[in-house]
């Protein structure tokens, strides 16, 4: 798994979880969140865990990212960057390959 954090997001993480994620050797997760799949494509969503055998793991300076065998090859080149403007402020994940195909709006396989 390629991915990429700005030096802003790796900051932002490592203020916000960089000494509890080393304490109990943990990660960040970064996931498809359930549910968020629509025209836009998939949300994604990170929280800390332990990494397991089957996770790819990505090592950004003295952060490490892990994603499940689902979520890995949506966040194939992904970047993690932080926003912080008057409209917004928090994580935004960008994931090319994650795009929804077929130009339509939701996720599965619906009756039709």
């Amino acid at each position: 798994m390629n991915l990429t954090v700005t030096e802003l997001a790796q900051t932002r993480l490592t203020d916000l979880i960089g000494e509890q994620m080393q304490e109990q050797q943990q990660a960040i997760r970064v996931f498809i969140a359930q549910g968020g799949c629509g025209c836009s494509g998939p949300r994604f969503g990170m929280g800390l865990d332990q990494p397991s055998e089957e996770d790819a793991i990505v090592e950004i300076g003295a952060l490490k990212f892990i994603a499940d065998p689902a979520s890995a090859p949506a966040l194939q080149d992904a970047s993690i960057d932080y926003i912080d403007d008057v409209m917004q402020q928090g994580f935004q994940i960008t994931a090319p390959n994650a795009a929804s195909e077929g130009g339509g709006c939701g996720c599965g396989g619906g009756a039709h």
